[in-house]
């Protein structure tokens, strides 16, 4: 009796470039390499701690190079409250201006750390970096649209030591702007959310879904008390809270869905657009949320 033929099924990786692309169409019916499976792999890389290291590590460059330039030239230095949180840590070893480097190499270190705890893969591709560049400043937009044609708040606040920071030159309110990107995601949504994850999702056994909901809520609430809320008057001003307040669900909802990287950078752009049209029009946005 004739045996029938024996079906064979080709291998997973089949027709699988480096990296796990395409590399061609072929007569097995591989799937060729297209723009879905680039803007899969891109939504997976750009929330790698390595690629996101890359991503920021002209941020962090920038910032530190303007800190001791623009910002020591305003007559003191001045900085995030998130930074200058930080540098408080480093205050008991006296290094001087070398500790003013520490607070960006610990989100180095940190990065870092992340990316050989987990194993994760190495890899960073320029392609992908620049889109995260122009996918940050896309998301800006909505934050900043929100701000200009629905609050109107007058831009008060304020960097450090009572300075306005409509006053700063402009060189010091893009450092101050890239400052807060940077050290602001780092606290409320890695440091804060991360923890509250822990607490929620892992102690408390709450699904995941609901941690984060809430996490995202009170790291929200704590980003809006973190910022100045009274107007002219010292009354609390009901527009900065809401506004300070959908700021942070919003950056934190980022966080969320495209991670720490692309946080940070959609909230720097959204503080440099702020600092641009504040040097223009004497601020109708507050910048540096």
């Amino acid at each position: 009796m004739a045996r029938a033929p024996r079906k064979t099924t080709p291998p997973r990786n089949a027709g699988r470039g480096r990296g796990g692309f395409s590399s061609g169409g072929s007569a097995s019916g591989t799937r060729p390499a297209g723009l879905g499976r680039f803007l899969d792999a891109y939504l997976v890389q750009s929330r790698e701690p390595l690629t996101i290291l890359c991503f920021l590590l002209p941020l962090l460059v920038v910032y530190e190079v303007l800190l001791l330039v623009a910002l020591r030239a305003t007559g003191g230095l001045i900085t995030p409250d998130a930074h200058r949180w930080i540098l408080t840590l480093f205050e008991a070893f006296e290094l001087g201006t070398v500790g003013l480097w520490l607070p960006g190499v610990l989100v180095a270190v940190v990065l870092l750390a992340w990316h050989l705890i987990e194993r994760r893969p190495t890899r960073c591709e320029a392609s992908f970096l620049g889109l995260m560049w122009s996918e940050s400043l896309l998301l800006a937009l909505p934050l900043l649209v929100l701000s200009q044609a629905v609050l109107r708040i007058p831009a008060e606040a304020t960097a450090a030591g009572g300075v306005e920071f409509a006053e700063l030159p402009l060189s010091a309110r893009i450092a101050v702007s890239v400052g807060a990107g940077i050290y602001e995601e780092l606290l409320f949504r890695l440091g804060l959310i991360g923890l509250l994850l822990v607490v929620f999702e892992d102690v408390l056994k709450t699904p995941r879904r609901t941690a984060v909901a809430i996490a995202v809520g009170l790291s929200a609430v704590a980003f809006m008390a973190y910022h100045p809320l009274r107007g002219e008057s010292g009354a609390i001003a009901p527009a900065r809270v809401v506004f300070y307040l959908a700021a942070g669900v919003y950056f934190g909802i980022l966080y969320a869905m495209r991670g720490f990287g692309i946080a940070v950078g959609a909230h720097a752009a959204y503080d440099i657009l702020a600092a641009m049209l504040a040097s223009n029009a004497q601020g109708s946005v507050p910048a540096a949320p």
